[in-house]
């Protein structure tokens, strides 16, 4: 049996998420919004800190305004993020688990063991995390990066560079050197 890139098995599991697209927009949608949020109150804090400090002319009651509506609002996309995702992840296992067990049901003659089915349904299970737990936060953090690269960009160009050198940094290549360094170890764990 010909072994597939892990690449080439991601991308045949991102193929049955369409049905659910219009879920995975909006876990998308309200993960960016709350990151967007959690971010803004420390942004919101430091121009509370300008402002004290004579730097910044601005409303103080606005930014406390602003971060209590940013606090409380990142709860509540952070939920409606993870229940979509959740609602996503269990949808597709339902309709995995359906076709698989039909497979099986043709194989009945044969007198399956119950260890077979037992690591069937458990590798099944290992697919929730990838739909609820990689699809949508890649995508987030993608878009929460350039935004925010943007955003840092404004005040000067080379600060947005610098930005997004540190995210593809902490994003990329120090997990790429910890996972080559890591090698087989995660996978025998």
């Amino acid at each position: 049996m010909k072994k597939r890139s892990n690449f080439a098995v991601m991308k045949n599991l991102i193929h049955l998420v369409k049905p659910l697209t219009d879920y995975m927009i909006l876990a998308i949608l309200m993960g960016l919004l709350g990151h967007l949020c959690a971010s803004f109150i420390t942004i919101f804090g430091a121009f509370g800190i300008l402002q004290v400090l004579g730097m910044w002319k601005g409303s103080l009651g606005f930014l406390f305004i602003g971060v209590a509506v940013f606090a409380v609002l990142r709860g509540i996309l952070r939920y409606a993020e993870q229940s979509c995702n959740h609602f996503i992840a269990f949808k597709l296992l339902a309709l995995i688990r359906d076709e698989v067990f039909q497979s099986l049901r043709k194989l009945t003659p044969a007198k399956l063991e119950g260890n077979l089915i037992t690591v069937i349904t458990s590798d099944i299970e290992l697919l929730e995390v990838f739909y609820a737990h990689t699809i949508s936060p890649t995508a987030i953090a993608v878009l929460y990066t350039i935004l925010l690269c943007l955003f840092i960009g404004q005040f000067h160009v080379i600060l947005g560079i610098l930005a997004l050198l540190a995210y593809l940094a902490v994003g990329v290549l120090i997990p790429l050197a910890v996972s080559k360094a890591g090698g087989d170890d995660g996978m025998r764990f």
